[in-house]
């Protein structure tokens, strides 16, 4: 009920008090945009030609011909003494690398926020669920509410985030920063919820990985 909790000994969840389940982690090598990626070393994507990142996944050992054969740990299955194959899958908060050259929160309700700023007074929102993968909920809204250049003093605005049609993404333009630059966003998830303030500096402009 809450994979966000992690420990090294058997017990109970201290959120919802029902028992800790054995689970198997490993740090692996995969890719921002194709998270089914795994691999064991540092490379690159084979879909995308991305750099590949270290993120954590759960590793579980199944059986290929009876797939409700599952152990925690490598071994043979006990129905026809075949070798256990591993599986790797995605971890709640196992990933927490930017997927865009921005920089990267987790919110209060373990979704993740991502704003880059990859023009003069372009920058871009993206948001993506507990296991870092992109979408676009229904209620998602952001806006800037303060902006300051390489001066450090900032000012007040209230420039709303837009939808684009390049996917999952909102866009909002304000006046040329001079960098370094930092800018406030307050972030509402669902209609229904509160705004959530996360402060964002930049260095540079962003950049895509490559």
């Amino acid at each position: 009920m809450h994979p966000e909790v992690v420990t090294d000994a058997a017990g109970s969840c201290p959120i919802c008090r029902m028992a800790l389940v054995a689970v198997r982690l490993d740090s692996v090598w995969s890719c921002q945009l194709h998270p089914d990626v795994t691999k064991f070393a540092a490379g690159r994507c084979p879909i995308d030609g991305r750099s590949l990142v270290q993120m954590i996944k759960a590793v579980s050992f199944t059986c290929p011909v009876h797939p409700k054969v599952v152990d925690v740990n490598p071994g043979r299955c006990p129905i026809d003494k075949r070798p256990l194959v591993a599986n790797y899958s995605l971890r709640p908060h196992g990933d927490h690398n930017p997927k865009h050259g921005g920089q990267f929160f987790m919110a209060p309700n373990n979704w993740h926020v991502e704003v880059t700023h990859p023009a003069a007074g372009v920058f871009q929102l993206y948001v993506y669920d507990d296991y870092s993968r992109p979408f676009l909920p229904k209620g998602f809204a952001g806006r800037i509410v303060s902006i300051a250049d390489a001066s450090g003093k900032p000012a007040d605005v209230q420039v709303p985030f837009a939808r684009t049609p390049r996917g999952p993404v909102l866009e909002a333009r304000v006046p040329r920063l001079a960098l370094p630059a930092t800018i406030a966003v307050k972030v509402r998830f669902q209609a229904d919820d509160q705004e959530y303030r996360f402060d964002f500096p930049f260095l540079t402009y962003s950049k895509e990985p490559t």
